[in-house]
């Protein structure tokens, strides 16, 4: 009798790779009576089972953005008996037992702690596997792959060694990119100025900071969840203290050791905090307005425009929340469930729509709802000097801290625009392989709504935003204003910034951090394994066609799933999986990898399928 054998590649083992890793031996597990023995690489050009987004080497000031009791590496709750797979600790029961610090961090954990949870994962999936099973954990960089086979294809290292599998799942992460536009240009400009230095954007744990000497003026590209990476590891990575303060809430004792901080945005807006968690671990919203049945029905329309047919109804859904957390903290429930229940027994699809309502059960405050005036405080503003805007900014800081400690339920702004990461599987039903006219994908979603969804509803804990205050207090960081400009000196030396809507903005600065995190770009990823699966024709990008429009995007067009790539002549690669980050444009909000600890959400879903059709026999 012919011995059975199959071989399986992961290349990349962030959250991705690992939820993947745990479906495979989970399926392998309950499966034992298949004797097939079954090779599994786990392959990462950076940590094995952390990947490079989550070395446990990092500093602990580098912190996660979801709340720890939200994310699970396993695909089923635990027991409190051994872990495997199916059956574990979520991070933040894994947290509490491995550290004493869960209340210190308010349940936000640093990457390091994820990464180290990560590697548990690993240990339990190893600890776990039948018999006929092998993992084997390869440090090294995938440079190329042959797929002239149908059942097999050969991957070749970095170090010269190769590998012959019969399936290859891609889960890698963020990629670095070719630098362009306004970063290319500060780059060379710093080749060719020894004293100018630039960072480009990645990952603040791999980015050089030592170059940075204290008292420095550093210029920081971008406010959001980098920039407040970089502004802890400036203070509280560089022996810097923030102290409880009876009159300013926090103040910040320095150690001498900080550089000075300019930084600016389109928006002028460092992004705000999420609502202090008040909901359990298994919370789940039900839409009552923007239903998965809604958005099925608007996808099987002609040309979807997304701000016409899908943007109100998303408002709608987030006035409603506000509008029920206003009854609720006047003791008046009954009017919040009265509300739901009418707007969903007349279809109320407008913000107008629930205001109505609303007014007619007694509510007076009025409802903010417009998310992208949300995202713009100072549209239209001008400032006579930077000492004014950033008092200015200083109180809306104060405000949106006083908000987020109100908590995502009690705060009716911060309870409202939870909705947007609560309904982010509701508005894949409409956006993803396609779903949006060309133009409105290209114009309003991608380049409007995508940006003010991450705004709005990705922010750090609200410690952040009272650390950000009190280093504008302490002269430490400077926000220069919105619509910021970079521009070169040559004759200087250096670089300016300066906003066009505060008068005498202009700073002088020698080094400048691009702190946004790069997008997905199929063709100028610097990834020597990505650009062969381009020249080879298995990576091609997705093009959204519609109303004879076409739009081309940066990611790499995949089949529904389990995910194989389609090729530049149309081939799809049924041995090849391709999951997460460079899938981005087809499919939305591909950063996460981890699921929910009471049940699946899409992450772990996609997992399963990819395990289920790379376990079939070939």
């Amino acid at each position: 009798m012919e011995k059975k054998e199959r071989s399986i590649a992961i290349v990349g083992s962030g959250p991705r790779g690992m939820s993947v890793l745990e479906r495979l031996a989970a399926r392998l597990s309950q499966n034992k009576e298949n004797e097939i023995e079954t090779d599994i690489y786990l392959i990462d050009n950076g940590f094995v089972g952390t990947g490079r987004v989550w070395s446990i080497k990092q500093s602990p000031y580098l912190l996660m953005n979801t709340i720890a009791q939200e994310i699970s590496a396993f695909s089923g709750p635990w027991d409190g008996k051994e872990a495997k797979p199916g059956n574990g600790p979520s991070f933040a029961e894994w947290w509490k037992i491995a550290h004493d610090d869960y209340e210190q961090y308010e349940g936000y954990g640093p990457r390091a702690y994820y990464g180290e949870y990560l590697l548990y994962v690993l240990d339990a999936i190893e600890k776990s596997l039948p018999e006929n099973v092998k993992l084997y954990k390869i440090s090294g960089q995938v440079i190329n792959i042959d797929n002239e086979k149908e059942s097999s294809q050969t991957l070749y290292l970095e170090d010269g060694s190769k590998l012959v599998v019969n399936k290859t799942i891609i889960t890698t992460g963020h990629a670095v990119n070719e630098l362009h536009g306004l970063s290319k240009e500060l780059s060379e400009f710093a080749l060719r100025v020894p004293e100018v230095k630039f960072i480009q954007g990645n990952s603040v744990a791999d980015m050089d900071l030592e170059v940075i000497n204290p008292g420095d003026k550093v210029g920081v590209i971008g406010m959001g969840l980098s920039f407040y990476d970089l502004m802890g590891q400036f203070t509280l990575g560089r022996g810097g203290e923030f102290v409880p303060d009876d009159k300013e809430g926090l103040v910040y004792k320095k150690s001498g050791k900080e550089p000075l901080l300019f930084a600016g945005s389109r928006s002028g807006m460092p992004v705000p905090a999420r609502g202090k968690n008040q909901k359990p671990y298994n919370y789940e919203y039900d839409p009552a307005i923007f239903t998965k049945e809604c958005a099925m029905k608007i996808r099987n329309r002609k040309s979807v425009k997304f701000e016409a047919d899908v943007l109100p109804l998303i408002e709608a859904e987030v006035a409603l929340v506000y509008a029920e957390t206003i009854f609720r903290n006047e003791g008046k429930n009954e009017n919040a469930l009265e509300l739901r229940k009418r707007v969903r027994s007349l279809c109320v699809h407008s913000v107008e729509g629930v205001e109505t309502i609303a007014r007619s059960l007694g509510m007076r405050s009025l409802i903010h709802v417009n998310l992208y005036d949300l995202t713009k405080p100072f549209k239209n503003c001008e400032f006579s000097s930077l000492p004014e805007f950033n008092k200015l900014l200083s109180m809306l800081l104060e405000n949106d801290y006083d908000e987020a400690m109100k908590g995502n339920i009690g705060s009716p702004l911060k309870a409202s625009l939870d909705v947007i990461r609560n309904i982010r599987s509701v508005i894949r039903e409409v956006v993803d392989y396609g779903g949006l006219n060309p133009e409105s994908y290209q114009k309003e979603f991608l380049k409007s709504f995508a940006p003010a969804s991450n705004f709005l509803a990705a922010g750090p804990p609200a410690f952040r935003i009272a650390q950000l205050n009190a280093l504008i207090r302490a002269g430490i960081v400077t926000i220069i204003g919105p619509s910021v400009e970079y521009k070169i000196s040559e004759g200087e030396h250096c670089i300016r910034i300066s906003s066009p809507q505060v008068k005498n903005s202009d700073v002088m600065v020698k080094t400048v951090i691009d702190a946004r995190i790069p997008a997905p770009d199929l063709h100028h990823e610097c990834s020597e394994f990505t650009q062969a699966l381009v020249r080879k024709g298995i990576y091609a990008p997705f093009v959204n066609r519609n109303d004879g429009i076409e739009f081309e995007t940066n990611g790499v067009n995949v089949t529904k799933s389990p995910f194989h790539p389609i090729g530049k002549d149309g081939s799809i690669y049924r041995n090849i999986y391709v999951l997460g980050i460079p899938t981005e444009y087809i499919r939305w909000f591909m950063q996460s990898g981890s699921t929910r600890p009471h049940k699946w959400i899409d992450f772990m879903v996609d997992a399963d399928a990819i395990a289920e059709d790379a376990l079939k026999y070939i």
